[in-house]
């Protein structure tokens, strides 16, 4: 009995886990709001303010004084998901019950932080601390996604201080080590082929790892410059305990039984990026900006996990992902009514990482269109004020989500859970930020 329940609660852990230590892959970026309303276009050309640190930190050499911005992006996501079915792979195939129906979509704030320090007429010190990474959703624990996905939460901080150097007028280049912490909470469902006597289970894990950004920015004239940022992969570490609560029903084979395993640990790769900006002035009043990125997703072709050695082995896995490289276009405007007022508009398109025949329960992304405004205004030479709003309009995305086999585990029911259907899906985002000039 106690290899049983390790080979049913030790498969949906493993996939359950992978999947979602994954799923902080999506690059968030949410990062200031001062480009919010751009669509986060001319990121690394824009040079506003000190969050440009994130997105270009030799951009930071059109910050004039010492300077505090502070703001938050609260990000409310719709993913309406209709099953076609979901079964376990008994003899014959057994429907799951439960709502055919769900949205794990939740409301996630994601803050931000960034200072700035000139440091004489050619250095600046810049600092951030963000969110690059993150996801959240939230599955009914009774429906029909259960066996692949409950609740999901991962969360990150970055570090990211930079020096920004400018040797000539119109040439700056700045750069800093990135420091990211990663935390994932991931549940699930435990099936044990009796649906009203499902287990439940529970996994932590967190890590540290670390990396480098580097960019450059060309000033053609007082009105025109074009941005160069690099952001390096991320190896991080992440380790922590996974526990399964088996069902408590009287009279099934694991009532009453609680198991904690060993403890389990994955290294994930946080792909780089390239993104190239740009910025022009066609008269005082109107300014358009752009964006190109490309972000390495394909270095997510399969994610391994392992367990410690112990009194539960075999837990190892590889989970196939098969992820694909992405483009990101963005085309912004901004429009100055006088000195205290300026406006911002933008459209962005974005791909996918995700491909159909590997999507899954945890990660139902696809392709998504851009559309935003914002506001900006200046109180006084100390303060200032941004706002922003970004609705996404998502391609709809399918999935075909069956378990993988997994070394040293049987043939169980927690292993052949499948899981098909499809997502009609929409996000919101709504952005404040202040901003403090030392002078």
């Amino acid at each position: 009995m106690k290899s049983t329940i390790k080979n049913i609660t030790s498969s949906l852990v493993l996939c359950c886990l992978s999947s979602q230590v994954f799923a902080s892959g999506f690059a968030l970026l949410e990062n200031n709001v001062t480009n919010l309303g751009l669509a986060y276009s001319g990121t690394a050309a824009l040079g506003e303010d000190v969050s440009t640190n994130f997105y270009n930190a030799a951009a930071l050499s059109r910050i004039e004084k010492n300077q505090v911005v502070l703001g938050v992006n609260v990000i409310q996501g719709d993913f309406d998901f209709d099953a076609r079915s979901s079964n376990v792979s008994l003899l014959p195939a057994t429907p799951v019950p439960g709502s055919q129906s769900d949205d794990p979509g939740t409301v996630v704030p994601v803050p931000n932080f960034h200072l700035g320090a000139r440091i004489d007429d050619n250095w600046v010190f810049g600092f951030s601390v963000t969110s690059p990474f993150g996801l959240k959703s939230d599955y009914d624990r009774d429906g029909i996604a259960r066996y692949m996905a409950t609740k999901s939460e991962v969360i990150t901080l970055n570090f990211s201080p930079s020096i920004s150097y400018q040797p000539w007028r119109c040439i700056s280049i700045g750069a800093g080590p990135d420091a990211t912490w990663v935390k994932a909470k991931l549940e699930a469902r435990v099936g044990t082929g009796n649906p009203v006597a499902d287990g439940f289970q529970k996994n932590n894990a967190q890590g540290w790892g670390y990396g480098w950004h580097a960019g450059i920015l060309y000033e053609w004239r007082d009105t025109t410059r074009v941005g160069l940022n690099y952001r390096s992969k991320i190896n991080v570490h992440a380790d922590g305990p996974s526990e399964i609560l088996p069902p408590f029903v009287p009279g099934t084979p694991f009532a009453g039984a609680t198991m904690t395993l060993q403890e389990v640990s994955a290294r994930v790769v946080l792909p780089e990026s390239i993104t190239v900006s740009g910025y022009h002035e066609l008269n005082e009043k109107i300014a358009l900006t752009a964006d190109v990125a490309w972000t390495n997703w394909s270095r997510f072709d399969a994610l391994s996990l392992r367990f410690t050695p112990g009194s539960a082995t075999g837990l190892d896995t590889t989970t196939i992902e098969q992820f694909k490289d992405t483009w990101r276009f963005a085309l912004g405007g901004i429009y100055t009514l006088n000195n205290c007022w300026s406006f911002k508009a933008g459209l962005a398109f974005d791909e996918t990482p995700t491909q159909d025949q590997t999507r899954t329960a945890r990660i139902p992304d696809e392709d998504r269109t851009w559309v935003a405004i914002g506001a900006a205004y200046t109180l006084n030479k100390c303060w200032r004020f941004d706002v922003g709003y970004a609705h996404l309009f998502f391609k709809d995305a399918t999935i075909d989500e069956s378990a993988p086999n997994r070394s040293g585990a049987p043939f169980t029911l927690a292993s052949q859970a499948r899981l098909a259907g499809d997502y009609d899906s929409s996000a919101n985002i709504v952005g404040i930020q202040m901003r403090y000039d030392f002078v």
